[in-house]
């Protein structure tokens, strides 16, 4: 009997954390499709399908996170959107690190 709770216990436990995992493509859309485009072919802002979303882990994060690109460069305005340079207006709220996977995740899947 105890295994069958516990198994349950287990279970439910990593239903909860697949619920709760970030969504990437509605990351993107909410946060990076105005400047990056839809299918992040570019826009106003470069193209990061086949391009940003091949970086290592830690330089995109670098990018969206501190406005600093793979070759340490500063990124331009309004790079990243939350900060005091954003367009919008309440600078947003800087996304979590597993966020920013999610959105990098979502990216490797466009062509």
């Amino acid at each position: 009997m105890r295994f069958h709770v516990s198994m349950i216990v287990a279970c439910s436990c990593f239903y909860s954390l697949a619920l709760a995992a970030p969504d990437g493509k509605e990351l993107y859309q909410q946060n990076c499709a105005v400047c990056h485009g839809d299918r992040a072919q570019g826009k106003t802002g470069p193209r990061l399908a086949g391009d940003a979303s091949k970086w290592r882990k830690q330089l995109f994060e670098r990018a969206v996170l501190q406005g600093v690109d793979d070759e340490g460069k500063a990124l331009k305005a309004p790079m990243p959107h939350w900060s005091k340079s954003s367009l919008k207006e309440d600078h947003g709220k800087p996304p979590t690190k597993e966020e920013v996977d999610a959105i990098q995740a979502y990216l490797k899947t466009l062509h």
